[in-house]
């Protein structure tokens, strides 16, 4: 799906710029080099500013100064399960054209829209309850996803959003701050 947010073309997928079960937008894939011909030609391709990506359940948020132009990729990693080591909320992605008044995780700027990396809070204990009732200990969804609903995953915040040039100069500050 492709929506227009202040001029800026947003690319709304699942998956990467090419497959619905890509992986070309986790953490590992955006971070290698040899990977930056591939974004340019989708980039070129598809004319999207901003891919808004939710496959990979780690979050991750890079910039791209490319030939055929600036990109950003936004992966929210997951917004029903923890997504850092010991974090007990989700994070969603935010895109508009004025920046949150609320707190976010990371912001970067494009063209004078944000896109945000927001915490999704939940209640954790009723999830646990409905988790463990679809899928008790043992079984296969238990086995893959049950320490990350606990404890969140092996994964920082660092590692999601790196500094970089194109983040939002000002930190946000909550609406009780102004």
């Amino acid at each position: 799906m492709v929506a227009n947010v202040g001029g800026v073309r947003v690319g709304i997928v699942h998956g990467d710029g090419e497959a619905l079960a890509g992986w070309r937008f986790s953490t590992a894939a955006l971070d290698d080099p040899g990977q930056h011909a591939w974004l340019d030609r989708v980039h070129m391709q598809s004319g999207i500013d901003v891919f808004a990506s939710s496959h990979t359940c780690l979050p991750a948020t890079r910039t791209f100064a490319l030939p055929s132009g600036p990109l950003v990729v936004a992966n929210n990693g997951s917004a029903g399960m923890p997504n850092f080591a010991g974090a007990s909320y989700g994070i969603v992605t935010r895109i508009a054209t004025r920046p949150r008044r609320g707190p976010i995780l990371h912001c970067v700027e494009l063209n004078g829209v944000y896109i945000e990396a927001v915490a999704l809070h939940f209640d954790h204990a009723h999830w646990h309850q409905e988790f463990l009732s679809q899928w008790p200990p043992g079984s296969a969804a238990w086995l893959s996803y049950w320490k990350r609903i606990v404890n969140g995953p092996d994964y920082v915040r660092a590692q999601a959003y790196p500094r970089r040039e194109w983040d939002c100069v000002q930190p946000l500050r909550s609406p009780e701050a102004r």
